[in-house]
């Protein structure tokens, strides 16, 4: 498998157990995506699920939705699939990144019996969306539970150990995903939150999830004014003879609001 890079597009994977989140803080920490928890087993819903989507997507990171899995067996798939996709249905078209399937207990019982349930679920749902979903896992759950047949499901791999190069295991031999830390530390998240990385820069990570999207930038932080801003700033300046005293980091108030308004009314007439 491929190492970890610094030019790679960094995001989080979150759940209801991080509390409220910043996600404009998150963005403008640098923060390009986020896996949110949706559901668990047959029943469980994050109640936290459809608030981060929206207000994540709203701040402009790539989001994807995973399902905590407690199947038993082939049987008990439909119910989970059914379950995890009634969650995601009202932000389905808020979500670009795939929908996950978070395996990594044992209910299934021997090797035999998780391989065919976890196989189960992912054709199930394939039938119910037209794709696979995503396979979240760890090196000792491929090596003891897994098998080479799943290779061909993209890969969120959960891989702490940073020094090395990750080897092939089971049917794979790349990862599209990579958690890298369960206690990273991101302004607008209280407390520890997973850290990851896509395989990839952020525009690669763009350009194959959502390429019509207009990437909106990142707050300034530390109080310097993006370029977009000083862009809007001199365009004001220059075509509405707004004051050069007036800064981008400026907010705009109610007054300055209403010169701007009135100005550009005028203009346009």
């Amino acid at each position: 498998m491929q190492k970890r890079s610094s030019d790679h597009a960094q995001g989080i994977d979150i759940s209801h157990w991080q509390g409220t989140i910043n996600w404009e803080q998150v963005r403008a920490a640098g923060k390009v995506f986020a896996f949110i928890k949706a559901s668990e087993g047959s029943t469980v819903k994050d109640k936290q699920f459809l608030t981060n989507v929206q207000k994540a997507t709203a701040a402009g990171l790539l989001v994807g939705a995973y399902h905590f899995s407690r199947a038993t067996s082939p049987a008990g798939v439909k119910i989970e699939v059914d379950h995890f996709l009634s969650v995601v249905s009202p932000v389905t078209n808020d979500m670009k990144l795939p929908l996950v399937l978070d395996i990594e207990t044992k209910e299934a019982g021997s090797k035999a019996n998780i391989v065919k349930t976890v196989r189960a679920w992912v054709e199930y749902f394939k039938q119910r969306t037209g794709k696979y979903p995503m396979i979240y896992t760890f090196p000792n759950f491929i090596d003891t539970s897994l098998d080479a047949s799943f290779g061909d499901i993209k890969l969120w791999y959960a891989y702490y150990n940073n020094d090395g190069t990750p080897i092939n295991r089971g049917g794979w031999k790349d990862w599209e995903f990579l958690q890298y830390s369960s206690s990273g530390k991101v302004k607008g998240i209280s407390g520890d939150v997973d850290m990851n990385e896509y395989h990839g820069s952020e525009k690669e990570l763009r350009d194959k999830y959502d390429p019509t999207m207009v990437t909106p930038p990142p707050t300034e932080i530390d109080g310097k004014s993006p370029l977009w801003k000083e862009t809007g700033r001199q365009w004001l300046i220059d075509e509405l003879g707004i004051s050069e005293d007036w800064k981008a980091t400026d907010v705009v108030d109610i007054g300055t609001l209403g010169t701007i308004l009135s100005r550009a009314m005028n203009n346009k007439g």
